[in-house]
C-alpha cells in the first residue's frame, strides 16, 4: 500500500536480535503531528517537540515488537521491523507456521492484538512512573522532561492502540475483523469485513474533520479508498 524504499539516511540497528530500519519520513510525520501544540515559550516548545518526538518512536516501537515476539514464540519465524511515516510494519522473513480452524484463527487474532497490548503495557508502566514524580511547572529540568515524556508515552500509547483496533484494514483491528469473518464465512466474509472497515473509516474521517485532525481524517479516506479498490476487484459469489 505504501512504498518506503531504502534510503541512505535510514537509520538501522537491532534489538532483541530483531533488526529495525526507521525511514526519514517516520520522524518528518512524528514532528508535524506535534505541530498543533501552542506553547508560549519556543525554547520549550521545541524541547517538548523533541520529548514528544521520542515519545512516538518508542511507543511505536514497543508496538511493532509485540508483534514480533509473537512471530517469534508462537509462529516460529523471525521478522523485521520499519518504522515509516503512517507507523510500523512488522514483516516475517519467511511463510508463517500454518494452524487450521479455530486455532488459526485465535493465532491470528492474538497477533493482530498483539502490538496493542504492548502499547497498553507501556502505557501503565509509563502511567505507573508517572505518579512516583510530582514536578509542578513544565520546565527545563531533567524531572519536567522525564514526566513529559511518559505522559507523551502514556497517551500516544493509548491512542495509537485505540486507533489500530479500529475494524479499518489493513490496521491490526482490521486484521482481527477478516479472520473472525472469514473463520465463520469464508465465502462471505472478506467482503463483509471490507463493508464494515470502509464504513468505520468514512466515519473516522467525519469525526476528525470536525476535530480538525486533518492528517488522521486524510489518512482514513486513503484506507476507506484502498478497501473499496479490493472490494471492487474482488470476484464475490454468493
Amino acid at each position: 500500500m505504501f512504498n518506503f524504499s531504502p534510503t541512505q539516511y535510514d537509520v538501522n540497528f537491532k534489538i532483541f536480535n530483531f533488526q529495525v530500519r526507521i525511514h526519514p519520513f517516520f520522524w518528518v510525520l512524528s514532528m508535524l503531528l506535534f505541530m498543533h501544540v501552542q506553547i508560549d515559550s519556543l525554547r520549550l516548545w521545541i524541547l517538548n517537540m523533541a520529548v514528544c518526538v521520542c515519545a512516538i518512536f518508542i511507543s511505536v516501537l514497543v508496538h511493532e515488537l509485540g508483534h514480533a515476539f509473537v512471530f517469534r514464540h508462537i509462529f516460529s519465524v523471525e521478522s523485521d521491523i520499519m518504522l515509516h511515516g503512517m507507523g510500523g510494519v512488522t514483516i516475517p522473513l519467511r511463510p508463517l507456521r500454518r494452524y487450521y480452524g479455530a486455532k488459526g484463527m485465535l493465532c491470528k487474532v492474538f497477533l493482530s492484538a498483539a502490538g496493542c497490548l504492548a502499547g497498553f503495557v507501556l502505557a501503565a508502566g509509563a502511567y505507573g512512573l508517572l505518579m512516583t514524580i510530582n514536578v509542578q511547572q513544565n520546565g527545563f529540568g531533567l524531572l519536567n522532561i522525564v514526566q513529559n515524556f511518559l505522559s507523551w508515552t502514556m497517551i500516544i500509547s493509548i491512542v495509537w492502540g485505540i486507533f489500530n483496533l479500529l475494524p479499518i484494514y489493513p490496521l491490526d483491528g482490521g486484521q482481527i475483523f477478516r479472520e473472525i469473518f472469514l473463520f465463520f464465512s469464508p465465502r462471505k466474509g472478506l467482503a463483509n469485513s471490507l463493508v464494515i472497515s470502509m464504513v468505520t473509516a468514512g466515519i473516522c474521517v467525519a469525526l476528525c474533520v470536525s476535530y480538525q485532525r486533518f492528517f488522521i481524517a486524510l489518512l482514513a479516506g486513503f484506507l476507506a479508498y484502498q478497501n473499496y479498490l479490493e472490494l471492487t476487484r474482488q470476484s464475490f459469489r454468493y
